[in-house]
């Protein structure tokens, strides 16, 4: 189907969803699907229910037949970070996320880890609907190669729950559901109301506001729900004099040097979040509309350019300028400020039927947006001397996408205690992606270089050769079928067929079983297969990115190639290479689990996985170009290549091995004239590699397996008396290893140095919140996250750039943090 066909379809469904609720809340009707979806929710006996995972009836996570978390609204309000990613990663051990401050535009958009696995390797949805991609791809230079959804496009308040489901579930969902699934659930309770909370970091920055306003209609034949959340936040800085500043404070004794060169931590942020969901009952159809809307922008330090020391070079005379020298411009060095702008949408539209025979229908329609735009200020191109700007646009990017699904179930009779649900549909999906160019000045190679580097210093922009628009189309059908064959067994298969006109189809299955020994003793198992499917991006965009290997080394300009490139081509031919096109990562999941509930009123699940992932896309080993190659790629009118010493492809470079297990434990008990609350879970979580190509790029075995503890755990008590509530949660980070990010620097991969790497050891945060209704209308709430205001330790590593902590801390380096909360009914 044409994108255009899809736009249309899917703007009259939301203009009927819109149109029609005006002229019915006076009526009286049935209630909607979703509202009986959700009463259903507060008649379980053992908390919330989900249908994540399954097509039939909803599920708790003791009765799910694959392990599974449900996060409730009023644990996501017991967090205080405006980043929906960090409220996962605390109340869910298998969530994991890094700082990664100054690497790109990774400092806006985290990248999060389900199962210590890539994050694109995790599909998110939105009311069971696929969620599209963030525009930005990881810069795999760093050996990683991710394009995953921004879920911090999604307001926290929005949210009524969150789904993690631990299992692959790619046979149900398609690509991307290796690791498992997130589904995020918007809020469409009636009423209105809204909050006003402020904090900051103990050290006195991180400070910031955070409001939202939540409105929802809801009659007997209609809801609607509105959410709007805005927020800023100022940058954090945990920074000590790097090696350049150093040198250049000797170097040049009478100057005033910025102090820090650089500010080591998060970004300022400023974002505003938006969020509705209706529906409406016409009897025989419902309808439904849903999406959300997003704009932020940020900036954060790059590495400081000082005149003495590894970027003395930027500062050089040059016979092209005679008498210039950039010191005239930063006498005291300088540090890029890295600018991102986002603007991010989603909406989905669509109808649900049912007729007599039980058959069930679900037509909808999605589409859905994100763009990134970047610039650099305090900057200078010093190739173009004193014509140079100190202020860029550094060009954008942008990931479009378009769904259309028909979902459909229906019970069928087999002579069983209950009919079998038989569940089946199809899928029709595109996926676009384009790369703008920045202005010229961004990427231009000026009369000065190679001696003086080109481009805007700290992230070059795109230039109109690697600027361009791709596109991928893929079309699938699905069945699942799911029985209860006795009273204490149940289980359910699945099979999934999709095809992608880019590198063709695969086809994946899931078993899963559960079978009740006791009322309170079940055991639980699944078998799946599983892809992902590289994306437009990966397989065709190029850029370049800077960076400082080493105290002594000077700045490196790295280029990243497509596979498919000219760039690849020619290295084949006179390298003897093996650059290929692009294939899906493919994956075998296996799990066995068991749940039970004691008689003394905890509630604990046990699940061990083992998931085998073949052809992992990764960064291939650096190939640094000679003189003849970079006159080759000249030849070809390849622009920036003169002054790239680096090049770098992605490729299905490994096969890995991820083996664990996760414990879910909770108790509610009366206790005095109020209730407690405890919840604890664990998890333990190891990849190993197991073989690949040749060509892997050792730096990135190294940060596969080790760079992300192997263990995890969260624990809390809740207990509310009258209008008091007091939370108390520990985090758990079992050890990790760093290493330096000296990155390989020649085309035979033995030849990298490996360092011995920086073991840290297990650290605690502690959390507190206490929170008080002052009337039924008006809530207050005080609570300190890691209120011992904890560090890891100092790192080993990247010390000569100014950091103190680790830029790859897989937990936040920035202290205790403090707030303040009001929340208001109206």
């Amino acid at each position: 189907m044409r994108t255009v066909d899809t736009i249309r379809i899917g703007a009259s469904l939301v203009a009927l969803a819109f149109c029609a609720p005006s002229n019915v809340y006076a009526q009286t009707a049935t209630v909607t699907k979703q509202a009986e979806t959700k009463q259903a929710e507060t008649k379980q006996a053992d908390g919330l229910v989900t249908v994540t995972g399954t097509r039939g009836a909803p599920r708790s996570a003791t009765t799910s037949l694959s392990p599974i978390d449900i996060i409730s609204k009023e644990e996501i309000e017991r967090v205080a970070s405006a980043e929906l990613v960090e409220t996962i990663e605390q109340l869910v051990p298998s969530f994991s996320i890094q700082n990664l401050p100054a690497l790109d535009a990774t400092i806006f958009v985290r990248p999060a880890q389900l199962r210590n696995l890539s994050p694109d390797q995790t599909l998110v949805l939105m009311n069971g609907k696929r969620v599209h991609r963030s525009a930005m791809i990881m810069n795999p230079s760093y050996g990683r190669a991710f394009q995953a959804p921004d879920l911090d496009q999604i307001a926290g308040s929005a949210v009524r729950s969150i789904d993690v489901l631990r299992d692959g579930a790619s046979a149900q969902y398609g690509s991307d559901a290796i690791a498992g699934v997130v589904n995020i659930t918007l809020d469409d309770s009636p009423g209105t109301r809204a909050f006003a909370q402020y904090g900051q970091f103990y050290e006195g920055d991180g400070a910031g506001p955070k409001v939202g306003l939540h409105t929802g209609l809801k009659t007997d034949q209609a809801f609607l729900a509105v959410t709007g959340e805005y927020s800023t936040v100022d940058m954090t800085s945990r920074s000590q004099p790097g090696a350049a500043e150093i040198a250049s404070r000797t170097a040049f004794p009478t100057v005033t040097f910025p102090s820090p060169a650089v500010n080591w931590g998060k970004p300022e942020r400023e974002a505003a979040r938006f969020a509705f969901t209706s529906g409406l009952d016409l009897g025989a159809v419902d309808l439904y509309a849903f999406g959300t809307y997003g704009q932020g922008q940020g900036q954060g330090d790059f590495n400081y350019r000082g005149p003495a020391g590894a970027y003395a070079s930027v500062f050089a005379t040059n016979a092209a300028f005679p008498g210039f020298s950039v010191l005239q411009v930063y006498p005291a060095g300088f540090t890029p400020h890295f600018i991102s702008a986002d603007r991010d949408y989603s909406l989905v539209s669509g109808l649900k039927t049912g007729l007599s025979s039980g058959l069930k229908l679900d037509f909808s329609v999605g589409v859905g947006s994100n763009r990134i735009r970047y610039g650099m200020s305090n900057s200078i191109n010093a190739s173009l001397g004193p014509a140079s700007p100190t202020s860029f646009d550094d060009g954008g990017v942008k990931q479009t996408e378009y769904n259309i699904n028909l979902d459909a179930s229906v019970p069928v009779a087999i002579g069983l205690s209950e009919p079998l649900t038989a569940a089946f549909g199809a899928e029709h999906r595109e996926e676009h992606f384009s790369i703008q160019p920045g202005d010229p000045s961004s990427y231009a190679i000026g009369p000065g270089a190679p001696a003086l580097p080109c481009c805007s210093a700290g992230f070059p922009g795109f230039s109109p050769a690697v600027a361009g628009k791709w596109s991928q189309i893929s079309n699938a059908a699905y069945l699942d079928l799911s029985a209860r064959l006795t009273s204490a067994w149940e289980a359910s298969a699945a099979a999934r067929y999709e095809d992608f006109d880019t590198f063709g189809s695969s086809t994946t299955y899931k078993l899963a079983t559960r079978y009740e020994i006791t009322p309170d003793l079940s055991l639980r198992g699944t078998i799946s297969t599983g892809f992902r499917a590289p994306t437009p991006a990966q397989t065709f965009s190029e850029g370049l990115s800077q960076f400082l290997p080493s105290a002594t080394s000077p700045i490196t300009t790295a280029g990243r190639f497509s596979p498919v490139g000219p760039v690849a081509q020619l290295l084949n031919q006179t390298r003897n290479a093996s650059i290929k096109p692009l294939a899906p990562e493919e994956s075998k999941n296996f799990s066995a689990g068991v749940v039970w509930s004691a008689p003394f009123g905890i509630q604990t699940t046990l699940d061990a996985y083992q998931i085998d992932i073949d052809s992992r896309l990764n960064t291939s080993t650096t190939y640094v170009l000679t003189s003849a190659e970079a006159a080759s790629l000249a030849a070809l009118k390849i622009p920036n290549v003169q002054t790239v010493s680096q090049a770098s492809f992605l490729q299905n470079d490994y096969n890995t091995r991820s083996t664990g297990f996760d414990f879910v434990a909770s108790r509610k008990a009366e206790l005095g004239e109020g209730e407690l609350t405890l919840t604890a879970a664990y998890s333990y979580m190891k990849t190993e590699i197991r073989g690949g190509r040749p060509s892997l790029n050792l730096w990135s075995k190294q940060v596969t397996e080790d760079a992300l503890p192997k263990d995890r755990a969260t624990a809390s008590a809740t207990y509310g008396v009258g209008g008091l509530e007091f939370t108390g949660r520990a985090r758990y980070y079992g050890k990790w290893s760093d290493f330096s990010d000296t990155f390989p620097n020649s085309a035979n991969p033995t030849t990298y140095p490996l360092y011995k790497p920086q073991v840290f050891a297990p650290i605690v945060f502690l959390d507190a919140i206490v929170s008080y209704q002052v009337t039924p209308q008006v809530k207050l709430v005080v609570g300190a996250e890691n209120f011992l205001d904890k560090y890891p330790s100092r790192a080993r590593w990247q010390t000569f750039r100014g950091l103190v902590y680790s830029r790859n801390s897989p937990q936040s380096t920035d202290g205790g943090y403090y707030y303040a909360r009001v929340n208001v009914q109206f």
